[in-house]
């Protein structure tokens, strides 16, 4: 017997079938963890080993190397079959978008179409030349000669693809980056031989094709970083210092996140009723910037108006007509009542008299405060006792990755800064505003005085705080911090109050 048929014969019997069952193993292991290769491999199986197998029983078992037509299309099946298969292959070994194993490749998306086309083009090419035996080079001469007419006919398709191809070379963007052609801004969400797709600040679909964008100026704000700087100008009375302006401008920012670095702020004008400032904030990408550019200017009027600072109104409404319109912090007899009668109104000051109450209000503040600003920061000194006249916030505390948990939340009536009674020790929870919201605040030592002379006083506080102590412990107890004594670093936690002027 030939050797090389009874070689042939054995490949056949137990090589092909046992290949059959490995990758049919293989296949079904990687489809169970979603590996790229998983398709691939099954139809490696499935569609290329077929008429692999029958193809080398034709033509090495049989003997038959010409077998006309049906032999031709067996072998252009299994060209198909390859061609099928590889671009399985290349889907997984070139990726267009993130990379999930090291051994991908990213590459623009129009490149990844041109390998396609190619490994596509030059399979069909040989089956073409060897399998069916025609010629190509008469085939390109006889399409020669229409090339001019299909050139002039496909001019923009063309222009597209080159200026496509010239992109590709040049690389001003990749997708992912926000870009700027012409007015138009967006985000690059794809790259093709045609057109590219940006998605604007508004969420449409912008597509640009490629030859428009060859002739246009790009700009890329995530090149050579995402990080995105953006200005604008605010302006205060002259009345108003200006490193007392800048102060309250660089606390603000400083509660603000999304953002990159220190904020600059550059006085930039004296006006006939104000003094202009320039602020300067980097964003971390470019969208970013924009909302922390919004939650500025949205804090800043609520800390304007804690720090007395005026925002001037248009000239023409004549601004300084009602100057008790622009402080709203300033004591008057008439807000002072008023505030008396408010704190009389509430449970704890019960047993505090209205001539006690009278000489406190001197030394009290009205403040306010906007959406998710932060009152009191976990581990920071109280600057004051303070009750919340309007809206609410909530009370929280960090777990061991930094987190912030929620322990309660508070509203009208109810009161937080309790902390400023224990002297020298830190709050234990931050205190952050849930919508606008108005205070009372009680100067610290005004409050402490309070305590200190008022023993009812300090009763009805220690027993408003139960709640407060048992919400504390249970989510301390939830995030695995508790310990016999959950007043550790000076906080509230289980000790009264009252043991502190005992």
């Amino acid at each position: 017997m030939n050797q090389s048929l009874l070689v042939w014969g054995c490949i056949l019997i137990f090589g092909f079938p046992i290949l059959t069952i490995i990758l049919g193993q293989v296949g079904e292991s990687l489809k169970r963890r979603k590996h790229p290769l998983a398709p691939f491999i099954q139809q490696l199986q499935r569609f290329v080993l077929p008429p692999l197998s029958i193809l080398a029983i034709v033509r090495k078992i049989l003997g038959i190397q010409e077998g006309g037509i049906a032999l031709q299309i067996l072998e252009t099946l299994l060209g198909i079959a390859i061609i099928y298969t590889s671009l399985s292959l290349l889907k997984a070994l070139l990726t267009p978008g993130k990379k999930e194993y090291f051994w991908q490749i990213s590459v623009p998306n129009l490149l990844f179409q041109v390998v396609r086309a190619s490994l596509v083009l030059g399979i069909v090419a040989y089956i073409i030349a060897n399998i069916w035996n025609i010629d190509l080079s008469q085939a390109a001469a006889a399409l020669g000669v229409g090339s001019l007419v299909i050139a002039l006919a496909l001019q923009d398709t063309l222009s597209n693809l080159v200026s496509g191809f010239l992109l590709l070379a040049d690389s001003p963007f990749k997708k992912g980056d926000w870009i700027k052609v012409g007015d138009l801004t967006g985000k690059v969400v794809d790259m093709n031989w045609r057109a590219v797709r940006l998605l604007t600040f508004e969420e449409d679909l912008l597509v640009i094709p490629n030859g428009a964008l060859g002739k246009q100026n790009i700009l890329n704000h995530s090149q050579p970083t995402p990080k995105s700087w953006v200005s604008f100008s605010v302006s205060f009375s002259r009345n108003d210092p200006p490193n007392r302006v800048k102060e309250v401008l660089h606390e603000v920012y400083e509660q603000i996140t999304g953002t990159v670095g220190p904020a600059y702020i550059l006085t930039k004008s004296f006006n006939d009723f104000s003094i202009s400032y320039s602020i300067w904030i980097c964003g971390k990408d470019l969208f970013p910037k924009f909302q922390a550019a919004e939650k500025f200017k949205t804090r800043l009027f609520y800390a304007a108006k804690r720090q007395g600072l005026t925002i001037p109104y248009p000239i023409e409404y004549q601004y300084i007509s009602d100057a008790s319109e622009l402080d709203g912090q300033k004591s008057t007899p008439e807000n002072q009542q008023q505030l008396v009668e408010y704190l009389l109104s509430l449970p704890y000051f019960i047993s505090v008299s209205s001539q006690v109450l009278t000489k406190l209000v001197q030394k009290t503040t009205v403040e306010y405060y906007g959406t998710e600003e932060q009152i009191i920061q976990e581990g920071e000194f109280v600057r004051g006792f303070y009750i919340i006249q309007n809206g609410s916030a909530k009370l929280t505390i960090k777990d061991t990755t930094g987190s912030e948990q929620e322990v309660t939340r508070i509203s009208n009536g109810d009161f937080f800064g309790e902390s400023v009674f224990m002297s020298g020790r830190p709050s234990i929870v931050s205190v952050t505003a849930l919508g606008d919201l108005q205070l009372i605040k009680i100067a610290a030592d005004a409050a402490a005085n309070l305590l200190l002379e008022n023993p009812k006083f300090a009763k009805q506080i220690d027993e408003s705080l139960d709640e407060r102590r048992k919400a504390i412990g249970r989510v301390q107890r939830q995030i695995d911090r508790l310990t016999k004594n959950i007043t550790d670093n000076g906080n509230l936690g289980g000790s009264s109050i009252l043991k502190q002027f005992s």
